[in-house]
């Protein structure tokens, strides 16, 4: 019975390592803070992080923008969309104002929200090179599963070498 349960341990392990190593929505999530991590950093001086810059390009490009319509356009949530906006147009970057009716809005970008993408351009122009050469080589590393071991290119020295579990093991 206690090998059985070392067994029945060890394969768990092994299921856990195979999925922390070849998730593809773990591996895109740390890409994903990564990048942003870069971006807001660079942009911080300038008191914007990359969400909100996203946010002002699209308004700027579309002219006016209803939320429903941003938060479409960016795959963002409602709430989301609302508290970022608020806090943009608190900073005076937009302005948000009734539509036709009491039940729409309508976002259009200031003056001083144009200043702002005119001035984090280079910022953003220099980035968005290097991660696309340089940097893009690394972030996609990440994302590199060794199909014949099924682990990362990118290894952990502190995990051991696994095998691969069947999935119907897990089930059992």
């Amino acid at each position: 019975m206690v090998s059985s349960a070392h067994n029945r341990s060890d394969d768990i392990i092994a299921i856990a390592q195979q999925m922390s190593q070849a998730c593809v929505a773990r591996r895109l999530r740390q890409v994903t803070r990564t990048v942003t991590r870069l971006y807001d950093d660079a942009l911080r001086p300038h008191g914007i992080t990359v969400n909100q810059l996203n946010i002002l390009a699209v308004i700027i490009s579309e002219r006016t923008i209803r939320p429903g319509q941003l938060g479409q356009t960016l795959g963002m949530e409602k709430s989301t969309v609302s508290r970022t906006t608020e806090r943009m147009a608190n900073k005076g970057w937009i302005k948000v104002a009734q539509g036709k009716d009491s039940r729409t809005q309508l976002i259009t970008v200031t003056a001083k929200g144009r200043q702002l993408l005119i001035a984090v351009t280079p910022i953003w122009d220099t980035l968005q090179s290097s991660l696309l050469t340089t940097g893009g080589h690394n972030l996609l590393n990440m994302l590199t599963i060794n199909e014949s071991t099924n682990e990362s290119t990118v290894s952990d020295p502190m995990i051991e070498p696994y095998e691969s579990v069947p999935a119907d093991d897990f089930y059992l």
